[in-house]
């Protein structure tokens, strides 16, 4: 009876020691946690988006009985599943845990950015409401990016250097400012 006092006592006592680890462990990484599950979601609500997207598209041409080779055009001309590709890029910077990883998931917000930027148009500048709304997405991801930058985040988790942060922004801002203007230019063909 006693052996079996102690084992329940032993398994209490590694229970509570493994969750006072794990909660020190988000204490102390929660704002890498919530930039990672920030990407996460984003990247499962945009598969879904674009699988709706899809079927709507599916239910037209199955419909219309126009066939497999108009189904293929208009998913190549409505770009779904594009979003859902470039969040691979942060995708696979979540589970690389070096300044690689910090790079990907660095240029998909610098990319957000200049997405968001080269998008607006004349009325959305002049219409106070759009502009309040950009504005703020705007300063969002301008929050995150220096989250990013964070001694905390980016020396601390990733292995970077102060000195090598230039650069590796640098880096990440001119990848996701060549991926805008890629996409812009593939959908103006």
């Amino acid at each position: 009876m006693q052996a079996t006092t102690f084992y329940q006592t032993s398994d209490c006592l590694t229970l509570q020691h493994i969750m006072k680890l794990i909660s020190k462990y988000i204490r102390n990484n929660y704002l890498i946690l919530t930039v990672k599950l920030l990407i996460l979601s984003l990247f499962i609500f945009r598969l879904i988006h674009g699988n709706i997207e899809t079927s709507v598209y599916w239910n037209f041409v199955s419909e219309t009985g126009s066939g497999l080779r108009n189904y293929l055009k208009a998913l190549k001309g409505m770009y779904f599943y594009v979003p859902t590709i470039i969040l691979l890029i942060p995708l696979i910077g979540i589970f690389v845990n070096g300044k690689m990883g910090w790079v990907l998931i660095q240029m998909y917000f610098y990319f957000l950015i200049t997405n968001l930027t080269f998008s607006l148009t004349f009325s959305e500048l002049t219409d106070n409401q759009s502009l309040a709304i950009n504005l703020v997405e705007f300063l969002l991801l301008l929050l995150i990016i220096l989250l990013m930058n964070k001694k905390k985040i980016s020396n601390l988790f990733y292995g970077m250097d102060k000195t090598e942060l230039l650069i590796k922004n640098i880096i990440s801002s001119t990848i996701g400012i060549s991926i805008t203007i890629i996409l812009a230019a593939l959908k103006s063909k």
